[in-house]
C-alpha cells in the first residue's frame, strides 16, 4: 500500500482530533476521511482548507455539513474497529460493589460464582440470578452459590432442603447433596460423645 506524509496546520489537526473517534488513530482518521471524499460523486475537487492571501488555512472555511459529517462518521462508516461497551456485567471478574444491598451476605459467593459460571454473562442474567437469590433465606442463598461453584453451573438452583420444605418433588438429587445426606447417615450412627473427626 503506498505511503504518503500529510501535513496539517495545528488547527487544522486540532478540529480533526475533536471529531476523531477514539479508536481510530489519527492517520486511520484521515485516511478515512480521504477515502469516504473520494467514494462520493464530487462536482468539484475537495480542498480541507482553503489558504487565505496570507497563506495560511482558515479553519472558518468549513461549512456546517462538514462538520456534521464529521461527527456521524463512525455511523456511516462500515469499519472493522470495534469499540467495547464498559459493561461490568460482561466480564467473568465482577465487582463486589454490584451485589445489591439486600444480597451483601452473598458478597463474597456471587461474584465467585460469576467467575467460574458457563453461560452468558449480562446484566439481565445478573438481574435474575440476584430475583432468585432474594426468594430464599441466607443459608439457602450460601448453599445454592456454594453448588453452583462446585459444579460450576451456569445458574442457580433452589437447594433440595427448600424445595423438600415448599412441597415440591424432590426429583434429581446431585453428587454434594447425595455426599451430605450420606455423611449425616454415618454420623448419626455415633454418640455425639464418639463422634468421628
Amino acid at each position: 500500500m503506498p505511503r504518503i506524509n500529510l501535513t496539517v496546520q495545528p488547527e487544522l489537526y486540532d478540529y480533526i482530533l475533536k471529531h476523531k473517534p477514539k479508536a481510530l488513530s489519527v492517520p486511520a482518521f484521515c485516511s478515512l476521511l480521504i477515502e469516504q471524499s473520494a467514494s462520493e460523486t464530487l462536482d468539484k475537487p475537495i480542498t480541507l482548507g482553503d489558504t487565505s492571501a496570507a497563506g495560511s488555512p482558515s479553519t472558518s472555511s468549513y461549512s456546517s455539513s462538514k462538520e456534521e459529517e464529521l461527527t456521524s462518521i463512525p455511523n456511516k462508516t462500515k469499519t472493522r474497529v470495534r469499540v467495547r461497551e464498559a459493561d461490568p456485567y460482561k466480564t467473568k471478574a465482577i465487582s463486589a460493589d454490584l451485589v445489591p444491598a439486600d444480597l451483601l451476605d452473598c458478597q463474597q459467593l456471587l461474584p465467585e460464582w460469576w467467575a467460574v459460571k458457563k453461560g452468558v454473562r449480562s446484566e439481565g442474567v445478573w438481574k435474575r440470578v440476584c430475583g432468585k437469590l432474594r426468594g430464599w433465606t441466607p443459608e439457602q442463598r450460601r448453599e445454592a452459590l456454594e453448588r453452583a461453584i462446585a459444579s460450576g453451573w451456569g445458574d442457580v438452583f433452589e437447594p433440595p432442603a427448600a424445595r423438600a420444605n415448599s412441597g415440591q418433588p424432590s426429583g434429581y438429587v446431585d453428587s454434594i447433596t447425595r455426599d451430605r445426606i450420606e455423611r449425616d447417615k454415618f454420623l448419626a450412627i455415633f454418640s455425639t460423645n464418639q463422634e468421628a473427626a
